[in-house]
């Protein structure tokens, strides 16, 4: 709705947007129940005083041509003798968008994801929810030189588009960076996505079929739930010890359910912390290939190790093509450069490059530029080096303060990630707890998202301790141990 004002004009303000109100109701621009803005924001809009709208409105009322209700707004109430009688002959029916939805939308899946992605900085709530890196650990400085280099040097191609697959001297870094983790590829085995959330997605969508079986750790990260039964998979979990998934149980599995993939989070294990012994690797890897069984490593932790030997990969140990590698940037560099890969086989890279041209086309060229210069010019090494540093200190901090303050509380000290999986006692009212932590000022996420039937009774929460502040992680807790006091205090 465009009103245009003329402040040298003899007729007053209010009568000016009055009259080009009421002429665009009469020429059926503002048809009938069309919902005006509200006083407050037409005076914004037009720089004017409320009192001027109000005077306006208040004229197209006395008119009739427009009214106002509480919880409705002011709404056009116009309409000609046409109108009238197509109203009097034919009732419109409102349309039911819940009647339309394609069967895997009519499932309401938790909204645990959009949740975390609302966290702000005004927020006053502590949140140990998201698997989110530091924002204070994020190298502005680097970021800064390598948009000022691009800028002078390749201006021109950073807002062109891209290969559906990715901008092939960022897949050249990739390789390199592969190397270092004993995985040898071309470029041609080398897809760039939006984060690894959309890598996985892409995977699904090109392989998965309905009542296909998922074979999944279990707990494991819960958007992959939640990805593999909206597709109408049957995702099943596979119980996990200290040394990662157990095989005895998986091969079982895999002779009954004749599964379509394996899904692992073999380091820093979302949401437990565990990380996958070279043993079990090896074992996990042997019936793998015995029934021909593909696997979707998922990595996106695994740079990021403050103590212990570094391990391979599972597509380290492939030698026979069976290992769908995803990792991001998104846990070392930046949640909101959204840049990750895949690599795979160039004929399943190939594939997946078809369903990705009817999404995104590519990824964006300017977040895909930027990435490769940090790489290229050697920032990344020392970045990781910092940060495993700083969470390193964070993780011992928010052990430390679990230890002083919670004794009756359990948990697996991981050798790197993000998170830290706790057990609390058995007689503990998890939704009380958390009802009563929200209350307090300081969220995380109960145990139950990170199981296929999510309505399964754990006595586990995870706990992050990347992106809150030092200072947040002390007062966080606190606000915990005051949420569970409460909580056994109203239960007994």
């Amino acid at each position: 709705m465009r009103i245009n004002i003329k402040r040298d004009s003899k007729i007053a303000l209010y009568i000016q947007i009055k009259n080009q109100i009421r002429d665009m109701i009469y020429s059926k621009r503002l048809p009938l129940n069309y919902v005006l803005p509200s006083e407050r924001e037409l005076a914004k809009i037009l720089d004017v005083n409320r009192s001027t709208v109000k005077k306006a409105y208040e004229e197209l009322k006395s008119e009739g041509l427009i009214n106002s209700e509480v919880g409705r707004g002011t709404y056009v109430v116009f309409c000609d003798e046409d109108e009238l009688i197509t109203k009097s002959n034919n009732c419109k029916k409102h349309l039911f968008w819940d009647e339309i939805y394609n069967e895997s939308s009519k499932n309401n899946y938790a909204d645990v994801m959009s949740r975390i992605m609302k966290i702000s900085d005004n927020d006053k709530t502590i949140s140990f929810a998201g698997g989110i890196p530091s924002p204070d650990l994020f190298p502005k400085d680097e970021f800064g030189k390598v948009q000022m280099d691009l800028c002078k040097s390749k201006l021109e191609i950073m807002f062109l588009h891209s290969p559906v697959s990715g901008n092939n001297e960022l897949k050249k870094e990739i390789k390199k960076l592969m190397l270092n983790r004993e995985v040898r590829v071309s470029t041609n085995n080398i897809m760039i996505t939006s984060g690894s959330q959309q890598g996985l997605d892409l995977i699904a969508r090109t392989f998965v079929n309905c009542n296909d079986v998922i074979l999944v750790e279990e707990p494991t990260f819960f958007g992959a739930i939640q990805l593999f039964q909206t597709l109408g998979a049957k995702v099943v979990g596979v119980p996990i010890d200290e040394d990662g998934i157990r095989v005895d149980v998986l091969e079982y599995l895999v002779n009954r359910l004749k599964p379509k993939f394996i899904y692992s989070i073999p380091n820093f294990q979302n949401p437990t912390g565990i990380t996958m012994s070279l043993k079990r690797r090896y074992e996990l890897m042997k019936v793998v290939e015995k029934y021909g069984i593909p696997i979707i490593e998922d990595d996106p932790y695994g740079e990021i190790r403050y103590e212990g030997e570094e391990l391979p990969s599972l597509k380290a140990l492939d030698k026979n093509g069976y290992v769908i590698y995803l990792s991001t940037f998104s846990k070392v560099i930046s949640f909101g450069l959204r840049v990750g890969w895949i690599v795979a086989p160039e004929r399943v890279i190939n594939k997946l490059s078809l369903v990705k041209q009817l999404t995104d086309l590519h990824v964006n060229t300017l977040g895909q530029h930027m990435i490769c210069e940090f790489l290229r010019q050697g920032y990344y090494e020392n970045h990781i080096k910092k940060i495993r540093k700083e969470y390193h200190l964070k993780r011992n901090l928010m052990i430390k303060k679990l230890e002083e303050n919670f004794k009756e509380l359990e948990f697996y000290r991981p050798q790197g990630g993000f998170y830290l999986w706790c057990k609390f006692p058995d007689n503990i009212d998890f939704n009380l707890l958390l009802e009563k932590s929200m209350k307090n000022g300081v969220n995380y996420i109960p145990a139950n998202f990170f199981y296929a039937n999510n309505e399964v009774e754990s006595k586990f929460i995870r706990l992050n301790f990347t992106y809150p502040a030092n200072e947040e992680i002390i007062t966080g807790l606190k606000r915990l141990r005051n949420s569970l006091d409460e909580t056994i205090k109203e239960t007994n």
